[in-house]
């Protein structure tokens, strides 16, 4: 779980944004306090986001960690 001082944390940027956060950034948020992903995974289950939508958040997320977040990927290679 997350200690009282994330907590606040969170709360406040909630405060901050009247009450609206992007899913996405509220992901790479939880990850970076260190909550795991199955229990983010819970989480979102819980408030009822289906299993593709979600899946569709961890992908956003790992893009937006990675900088890439509004760039589409035009070229995959795969080598043996």
């Amino acid at each position: 779980g997350l200690d009282n001082v994330h907590i606040e944390e969170i709360i406040g940027l909630f405060g901050k944004k009247n009450n609206h956060v992007d899913v996405v950034s509220f992901v790479v948020l939880l990850e970076r306090y260190g909550l795991a992903r199955n229990s983010i995974t819970s989480f979102l289950k819980d408030v009822g986001i289906d299993d593709s939508t979600v899946i569709n958040i961890f992908s956003k997320s790992d893009f937006k960690k990675l900088g890439i977040e509004d760039r589409d990927i035009t070229q995959v290679i795969l080598e043996e």
